[in-house]
């Protein structure tokens, strides 16, 4: 006799009827769409969630059951309905929403420049400069962070071009969001990763739960993104030295190799920038009741290291906004500039559906100096060159980096963290997904 519909379990992938099949059965089927499904070519990020309504009991779709039974079918409301739940990242030809600031980095890099010229600091280094801020909303204002900073790192490894394969790999079968990750956390407890996980949430569709840089962890490594995870214990370590350890993990982390070394002679001396860009992803750094996505690091005059973040509970100011929406235009400008000239007489009109934007080569640079094409307009995606202060005046770089800055003094205030890194390797092999079930982190103390 068929099961009722109410008890009827199924495959939130391809619905499929999952009643009858035992745990591994139902772990071979997630894995199916997995090595399979993967593999077909996305058709560009759907930004908007998957559709959960039919969906009356989450946990059953996933073939366990909530303690709190008597209520899993119940309907879950929000006191704010309005919820704004898109992704977006660098690539994509429409403007940003309100939620998301491109072009910071290059923001960044100005204001630190002229910190440097001003003598206010001795060095930096940032991340990749396609690397979004997405802040918090009013509906996920008291639960959202750990979402927004998965969004922030998705809008970084969707456009870099070292790993290619993680776009679809993070696309499809279920793009990046706030309610769609919440979905892919759940898909993997039902494909056997992070039983602890599953006990401690039980469900997590549809609901204002908290999640950490640990589940964000498992969604990366169910998706087969190469991720890891540090965590730093300085309950042993005196106040003053604790929050060293994670600075100086973070200052490794963004400093390139050639850099590290000193210059042996004024020439080489010369050639080292104070501000170093690097291509290097964002990272994750959480600790109890908070987590910030960290772009890079700041040394001061008196050789104080601050971190550079992008708070997801911070919003940007409209000044600040459209200041990097505009380093971010200009760029898109000065790529497009230099795409035309390598394509001079071919039809691109049906290209790519990913069209990037990064470092020109010299090549392409010289090329774009020398050309007499203007560039198309900004104004047609959306997006504004307009000035941030009346009559032209160029605003305050080197004030408003002060907006990002996470000082030692407020790292030491608490005495355990977690980083999220990504070490940008090959995507995960089906056999080195299944080694990575249970969470596993690197302990520093």
């Amino acid at each position: 006799m068929l099961p009722s519909s109410e008890a009827m379990m199924q495959c939130m992938f391809c619905t499929t009827d999952l009643d009858f099949l035992s745990v591994s059965e139902r772990e071979a089927h997630y894995e199916h769409h997995l090595l399979n499904d993967l593999d077909k070519p996305g058709e560009g990020s759907q930004t908007k969630p998957i559709i959960l309504d039919s969906i009356t009991d989450a946990s059953k779709v996933l073939g366990y059951r909530s303690d709190a039974s008597a209520t899993s079918s119940k309907k879950i409301t929000f006191p704010c309905m309005n919820e704004t739940d898109v992704f977006w990242y660098a690539a994509q030809d429409k403007p940003p929403p309100s939620s998301f600031t491109p072009g910071l980095v290059p923001f960044l890099r100005k204001g630190l420049i002229k910190a440097h010229a001003r003598g206010s600091i001795r060095k930096a280094a940032l991340c990749y400069d396609n690397a979004v801020h997405v802040n918090r909303e009013s509906w996920d204002a008291s639960w959202g962070c750990g979402y927004r900073n998965f969004l922030m790192a998705c809008a970084g490894l969707m456009t870099q071009e070292k790993q290619p394969l993680y776009f679809p790999l993070l696309d499809s079968p279920i793009s990046p969001g706030i309610r769609n990750l919440q979905v892919w956390i759940e898909a993997a407890w039902g494909a056997g990763f992070d039983h602890e996980g599953r006990e401690e949430l039980k469900k997590l569709i549809k609901t204002r739960k908290w999640i950490g840089t640990s589940d964000l962890w498992v969604a990366f490594v169910f998706r087969g993104i190469p991720a890891e995870l540090v965590d730093f214990d300085l309950r042993k370590q005196p106040q003053v030295k604790a929050s060293d350890l994670v600075i100086n993990w973070v200052i490794n982390y963004f400093t390139p190799k050639q850099a590290q070394e000193k210059p042996t002679n004024a020439f080489e001396f010369l050639k080292v920038s104070p501000v170093i860009s690097t291509d290097k992803m964002p990272l994750i750094l959480q600790h109890d009741g908070h987590s910030r996505t960290v772009v890079g690091y700041e040394v001061d005059k008196n050789g104080l290291t601050s971190l550079l973040v992008f708070d997801p509970s911070h919003k940007p100011s409209s000044e600040i906004r459209n200041a990097a929406i505009a380093e971010y235009s200009l760029a898109r400008q000065d790529s497009s500039s230099a795409l035309n000239q390598g394509t001079s007489g071919q039809d691109t009109s049906g290209s790519l559906k990913r069209k990037r934007s990064g470092t020109l080569s010299s090549t392409q640079e010289k090329a774009g100096k020398q050309s007499s094409h203007k560039p198309p307009s900004p104004l047609k995606n959306g997006l504004s060159l307009e000035n941030t202060s009346r009559e032209g005046k160029e605003p305050d770089f080197y004030t408003m980096v002060k907006k990002f800055r996470l000082e030692p003094k407020n790292l030491s205030k608490k005495k355990e963290y977690q980083i999220l890194y990504f070490p940008m390797t090959a995507p995960l092999t089906d056999y080195e997904r299944m080694q990575r079930k249970e969470v596993r982190s690197t302990k520093i103390s």
